[in-house]
């Protein structure tokens, strides 16, 4: 392995390690668990205003039911009165038949407004078991997350010292001045080493000349960016 390839082994591992350091710090805080508790809260929360419309809305389907009853009573009553030919006032008759017609009246209403009700009834009660799966998914997955959140840090830490080792086994094949510069470089640059995709530097995308791109082919010379300073990496070189 010559100094190039070494050295972009060496980020390549030590990009790795921070992704894994970032995983165990984002696990630890409980940062994905908090989440999905708010998001569990938040759908527990809407399950119990639609549960309280629901039971709202069957007592008023109860009460407006019990109406009904009512009203059928009275027209039985009326009619009763009317067709048992026991009354013979007209004033009396007349009177009968215009409560009649109202109380007739008065159940179709009541009739329209308990349809109404069943309907708004029912899409609460579609909304809810959708939203209740949904629950129970989430619900799920929160308690996988909880007792996969110890397992899942320990195979991280596991990991985090493969790395390590990596990174200390690639360093000690370095030369210690090109690992100096290389560190130095990874702190004024964020990224030290980068690849040339179609004769570019894909650090800064400047177009590299063509001597530069015939050296890196045919040398394990370690080459700079003249724009912006960082080592060039071309694959197979």
């Amino acid at each position: 392995m010559g100094d190039i390839e070494g050295l972009w082994e060496l980020q390549k591992h030590t990009n790795i390690l921070k992704d894994v350091s970032k995983s165990i710090d984002e696990i630890s805080n409980g940062s994905k668990i908090k989440a999905l508790g708010v998001k569990l809260k938040g759908i527990e929360k809407k399950l119990i205003g639609l549960e309280c419309k629901i039971e709202e809305k069957e007592k008023k389907l109860n009460k407006g039911n019990f109406i009904l009853k009512e009203y059928d009573y009275k027209l039985h009553e009326i009619e009763k009165n009317l067709y048992e030919g026991s009354i013979s006032d007209l004033k009396q008759l007349t009177f009968l038949n215009q409560e009649r017609e109202y109380i007739k009246n008065k159940i179709e209403e009541k009739e329209m407004e308990i349809l109404s009700q069943l309907e708004e009834m029912d899409k609460l009660k579609e909304e809810y078991i959708l939203i209740k799966k949904d629950f129970n998914a989430l619900r799920k997955e929160y308690r996988e997350v909880i007792k996969n959140h110890k397992s899942t840090i320990e195979n991280l830490k596991i990991k985090k010292i493969d790395e390590k080792k990596k990174i200390e086994e690639i360093s000690s094949k370095i030369d210690g001045n090109l690992l100096k510069k290389y560190k130095e470089l990874a702190k004024t640059r964020g990224i030290a080493v980068v690849e040339v995709i179609d004769y570019r530097c894909s650090g800064c995308n400047m177009v590299l000349p063509a001597i530069t791109i015939d050296k890196l082919k045919n040398n394990n010379t370690i080459l700079y960016c003249e724009n912006c300073d960082r080592m060039l990496y071309l694959k197979n070189s």
